[in-house]
């Protein structure tokens, strides 16, 4: 997939600290101590004076970066959401499944706040490569958040509902006359 070449200039001033006022500058012809900024039009020498527009193929870049972020998240979070699942059925299955249930539910977890940690990171640093506006940045960082907090409350509802059924399970039951089965 033929991507553009912006996206390994913006990769290279990440990696050798490319930052200015904030965000990496992107661009082939970024010189490095010089503070017109970025060089003219496409490696030409000269500093342009005005910016440079931005052209379709730059708003597709910023549009496949974009949906590659979300695919990264989304792979996070169906692996969480998967070993959760497995979780529940091994714990139903047997006694031995039910210590096995715990790890699966902590490599969910993992893979859950780890997904929505590095989507939020490398969201609010790529924005500007994005071509985000702050308004969708903290819109698409509350939906994260939020998705992330509700399978919290989901696994920790489940979990808290399968320690309060092992506790009604040792319990004795008593029949209608006030007597338990134990001591007929």
């Amino acid at each position: 997939m033929v991507l553009g070449g912006w996206w390994r200039a913006a990769l290279r001033c990440t990696s050798k600290a490319g930052w200015r006022r904030g965000y990496p500058h992107v661009g082939n012809g970024f010189r490095w101590g010089s503070s017109h900024g970025p060089a003219g039009p496409r490696g030409s020498g000269q500093p342009s004076s005005t910016s440079n527009p931005i052209t379709e193929l730059d708003k597709a870049d910023a549009w496949l970066l974009r949906k590659a972020h979300e695919t990264g998240f989304l792979s996070w979070f169906r692996n969480g959401l998967l070993s959760t699942g497995i979780g529940i059925i091994s714990y139903v299955q047997s006694d031995m499944g039910r210590e096995a249930a715990y790890g699966f539910f902590i490599l969910g977890g993992i893979c859950v706040s780890y997904g929505s940690a590095s989507y939020l990171a490398s969201l609010f640093l790529l924005r500007r490569t994005m071509m985000l506006s702050l308004a969708v940045t903290t819109l698409n960082a509350t939906a994260v958040l939020s998705v992330a907090l509700f399978w919290l409350c989901a696994i920790s509802l489940y979990i808290g509902r399968l320690e309060v059924e092992i506790v009604q399970d040792d319990e004795p039951e008593d029949n209608d006359d006030g007597s338990s089965k134990s001591e007929k």
